[in-house]
């Protein structure tokens, strides 16, 4: 017998009371309360069915169609709340199933009773918060999340189930600056550009794709400058001045009349003894520059208004040593040391603008490796843990947007207990993983300390009983899982000829 008809026969187990073979009953609850009304035919609901609460609210409703569960069903809270809407044809799910929860709306779509497609979590405004997509009822391909303004904060790739990689993209610092790796995507899901914010300014190599995914064009910064092209240079005018002598006084580079690029000067035997470098007529940096045309010794870079930007030292064109680094209102922003390698190289120290400590980082070869500690302008600790090799390792502390994150890292991945915990310090999720994949039994909260949901993983993929709650702690659905694949749904199992199998 199909799913649909032993759903309905658990709904009613006395539906064999009706004697006709059509008729519209309604069944009541001992205090006179309706508990269902709807058509049965030969003794089996058919038809537009509805159920209700011992109270009288309606719990469920939709329609029949030769005693299978067709179109639209609907479902209820106790309070009358909208909590579930699933889409049937032929007694299986097919087409959407819309989860109304206290704080998001989860959008999931099916084909003959197997998740497939995009599954979208928004929140109330209808900001989009996650997207996932399945493929015969299993995680697969690429994984977006997202935060209230539409950034794309992470990236995760599946296959089969499985997490195969995680890329947290897009952050910002304290003050709201751009750190980190940054890309942005074509509606289509293609890369647009990506490229790397230090201190809300762009640094390194910055790609830019069309539509297609084919590379258009790659520009270097540093420090928010675009590092010119040897072709863009080719483009520019070399003007000199001479010493009566005929020695070579004053070289510079000028576009349309105006200072570009680099400008050195040289005494009577040739060396240099100053050099500049112009951005659109603005002086940007002074110090000592080689007949190569490399940076060396002490330099100073400015901000547009002459305001100095930052200080320190070059050896052949590799910044080397102590390096100070200024807000354009002129307090400290960052200071550290370079190798000769030009590479950061031990302690490096942030400050906010009024002069406390942001973020203090240990480097070893120009990667991260050693203790972190970030700061929010009240002392409290946002981020705290260790890096070795660049990659996170052992117990963790991050800010993520409003949550807090705590739990223990191996390699970059996430092992072991995580919890996650609100703005007010309420517990929000709880559970563990190994070597990033979920694995044994999560948890997710209200703000009210209410559970939103619970179930099991084993190894990135749901097993058993999973279940989903109202914020007053009633149930909105029960799924029972193997291998991420639906068993059963609120307690009904579904036949085997309808499930679903993978080939590993």
């Amino acid at each position: 017998m199909k799913s649909a008809i032993i759903f309905l026969i658990f709904l009613f187990p006395f539906v064999s009371e009706a004697q006709s073979d059509t008729t519209y009953t309604m069944f009541r609850y001992p205090n006179g309360n309706i508990s269902s009304e709807g058509w049965l035919v030969r003794g089996k609901p058919d038809g537009y069915w509805k159920t209700y609460y011992e109270n009288g609210t309606l719990k469920t409703e939709g329609n029949r169609k030769n005693f299978r569960l067709d179109s639209v069903w609907t479902f209820y809270d106790e309070n009358g709340r909208k909590s579930l809407e699933i889409n049937y044809m032929n007694g299986k799910k097919n087409g959407k199933r819309v989860t109304y929860l206290a704080d998001e709306v989860i959008y999931e779509n099916f084909n003959q009773d197997v998740k497939d497609g995009f599954t979208l979590h928004y929140d109330l405004k209808g900001r989009l918060l996650k997207k996932i997509l399945f493929v015969n009822g299993l995680e697969n391909g690429t994984a977006w999340q997202y935060d209230t303004l539409g950034t794309i904060q992470e990236i995760v790739e599946y296959k089969r189930g499985y997490i195969t990689s995680r890329e947290r993209i897009n952050r910002t610092d304290p003050e709201g600056r751009a750190v980190g790796p940054w890309k942005w995507f074509f509606e289509n899901g293609n890369l647009k550009q990506e490229g790397y914010f230090k201190n809300g300014l762009k640094n390194g190599i910055f790609k830019t794709f069309d539509i297609n995914g084919n590379l258009i064009t790659i520009e270097k910064f540093s420090d928010g400058v675009k590092q010119e092209s040897a072709e863009e240079v080719a483009k520019l005018e070399l003007r000199k001045d001479y010493y009566p002598s005929g020695k070579v006084k004053v070289e510079a580079t000028y576009r349309n009349g105006i200072p570009e690029g680099v400008r050195r000067e040289f005494d009577e035997a040739g060396n240099v003894t100053q050099a500049y470098t112009f951005s659109k007529g603005i002086m940007t940096a002074r110090g000592i520059m080689d007949n190569a045309g490399q940076k060396q010794g002490e330099w100073k870079e400015f901000y547009p208004d002459g305001k100095l930007k930052s200080e320190g030292a070059f050896y052949e064109g590799k910044k080397i040593g102590k390096w100070l680094f200024y807000y354009p209102q002129g307090s400290l922003e960052q200071e550290g040391k370079y190798n000769n390698k030009g590479e950061p190289e031990g302690e490096w120290v942030w400050y906010y603008t009024d002069g406390k400590v942001l973020r203090r980082e240990e480097y070893r070869n120009g990667e991260r490796d050693g203790d972190l500690v970030e700061y929010a302008r009240n002392n409290r600790i946002l981020a705290n843990g260790e890096y070795i090799d660049n990659k996170e390792e052992g117990p963790w502390v991050l800010q993520n947007g409003y949550q807090r994150e705590e739990g223990s890292f191996s390699e970059g991945m996430r092992n072991g207990l995580w919890k996650h915990y609100d703005q007010n310090n309420r517990l929000v999720f709880e559970g563990a993983f190994i070597e990033d994949n979920p694995n044994g039994k999560h948890t997710w909260y209200y703000s009210n300390g209410v559970k939103k949901e619970e179930g099991f993983y084993i190894m990135g993929r749901k097993n058993g009983i999973w279940r989903k709650w109202n914020e007053d702690g009633s149930l909105i659905l029960e799924t029972e899982y193997q291998n991420s694949i639906e068993k059963a749904y609120d307690g009904i199992k579904i036949p085997e000829e309808d499930q679903l199998i993978i080939d590993e």
